[in-house]
């Protein structure tokens, strides 16, 4: 398991999601997880709090992978152990 509170870990963590992503492949990707994921979308589902639940669990893993890609390591590593501490 990658610990994000090691700067080391989270910068070859936002390496590979990088080699990853900014692949022409992986872009397809992306692109198909942000539509699958409902990204440009709102995630409620009215009279349905499950659906509104797992639509939104489905968007914080992609916000995840965007924050990362986004933030430099110690951002990352700094965003992790403030979490914790909430």
């Amino acid at each position: 398991m990658i610990d994000l509170r090691d700067r080391n870990q989270a910068a070859a963590l936002k390496s590979n999601m990088h080699a990853v992503f900014e692949s022409p492949q992986g872009k397809e990707v992306m692109e198909f997880l942000e539509h699958s994921c409902g990204w440009y979308q709102s995630c409620l589902v009215p009279g349905q709090p499950d659906l509104t639940l797992i639509n939104d669990g489905k968007r914080q893993v992609l916000a995840t992978i965007k924050t990362i890609m986004r933030l430099d390591p110690d951002q990352i590593t700094n965003l992790v152990k403030a979490k914790e501490e909430n």
